[in-house]
């Protein structure tokens, strides 16, 4: 079973299997509808963040955390790791004018590579009934 996690910029945080990032990216879902967030949610879970969209992820994801409950707290590492990686894509872009997006990716070696090599439009490419790469 490949392990699953969030990269952006020069960052990859390993957060566990893929049934697990599909349970906090259903919880995501739900909880991103209030903040109008359907669409990075969905671009979230089938394809990459856009640079123009990481401020408004970024807001949500602080929201999300501040109102997490108890038995949601299995949640925050996951939050925490898009935050992570937000920070490092715009590091990334700000110090290098490349912009390396935010994306569910997996963790593994060698398979993370091919996720970190892989052109955007390739992403851009996928049909609504694909399946994203990190669930290949």
């Amino acid at each position: 079973m490949k392990n699953v996690g969030f990269m952006g910029g020069s960052s990859l945080v390993e957060l566990g299997s893929a049934s697990e990032m599909i349970d906090f990216l259903s919880f995501f879902s739900k909880r991103s509808e209030k903040y109008e967030g359907n669409e990075i949610s969905e671009r979230l879970y089938n394809k990459y963040i856009k640079l123009e969209q990481l401020e408004k992820l970024d807001s949500i994801v602080k929201d999300i955390k501040l109102a997490l409950s108890p038995d949601e707290d299995k949640y925050l590492n996951y939050l925490s790791g898009i935050e992570k990686c937000i920070e490092s894509a715009k590091v990334f872009y700000n110090s290098w004018g490349i912009y390396q997006p935010l994306k569910v990716a997996v963790t593994d070696a060698p398979y993370y590579i091919e996720d970190k090599n892989r052109p955007l439009e390739k992403y851009d490419a996928l049909g609504p009934n694909e399946l994203p790469f990190w669930l290949r």
